[in-house]
């Protein structure tokens, strides 16, 4: 599901929510291990603060992006994206649209950690700068330097959440985990 289809359905089912918010939301909590469907839907329900028909309605998309986001951590060639909205968008909507993945993405991870929950240095690292990220300026000298750092941390957001995921999913791990620089 992408960003525009996301947002989309919460338009349809009456969501104030942001799609990336959500997404970091998700990731982070699904980055913490297993969870049964139907306790996401009631987490997601009450991260969403949906109504009993708004939760009905948006269920079985849900079930399918819950899926799909899983499938996208797991994947072993590190095909991960963070749901963010497009590039036509002003660069200011989209830096935001980061902030608040990155600091829903640390909130969902709060959400499902247990007493066990450790990471490599390179993963504690990575959560410093995710809680960092979720604080992003929307300073930038030039709109071209805003579009190469704007794609650079993007990209750092992608390679630092399967760092964490890695570390959190041993059983997971490929021949190729993924390095932070």
């Amino acid at each position: 599901m992408t960003f525009e289809e996301l947002e989309d359905l919460f338009y349809a089912v009456k969501i104030t929510a942001s799609p990336s918010a959500f997404h970091g939301f998700l990731c982070g909590r699904l980055t913490c291990g297993a969870v049964g469907i139907e306790d996401l839907i009631e987490t997601s329900s009450d991260w969403l603060t949906l109504s009993e028909e708004q939760s009905e309605a948006a269920q079985p998309s849900l079930r399918d992006f819950f899926e799909s986001s899983l499938s996208n951590l797991e994947d072993v060639s590190f095909l991960f994206q963070p749901l963010l909205p497009e590039d036509e968008l002003p660069l200011g909507e989209r830096l935001s649209a980061v902030g608040e993945w990155a600091s829903n993405y640390i909130s969902g991870l709060a959400e499902g950690m247990e007493s066990n929950f450790e990471v490599s240095g390179e993963g504690k690292e990575a959560l410093d700068d995710l809680a960092a990220i979720g604080q992003v300026s929307l300073d930038f000298e030039t709109e071209d330097e805003g579009e190469r750092d704007y794609t650079e941390l993007v990209e750092y957001i992608r390679i630092a959440v399967q760092v964490i995921f890695t570390d959190l999913h041993p059983e997971l791990n490929a021949d190729l985990e993924p390095t932070i620089h």
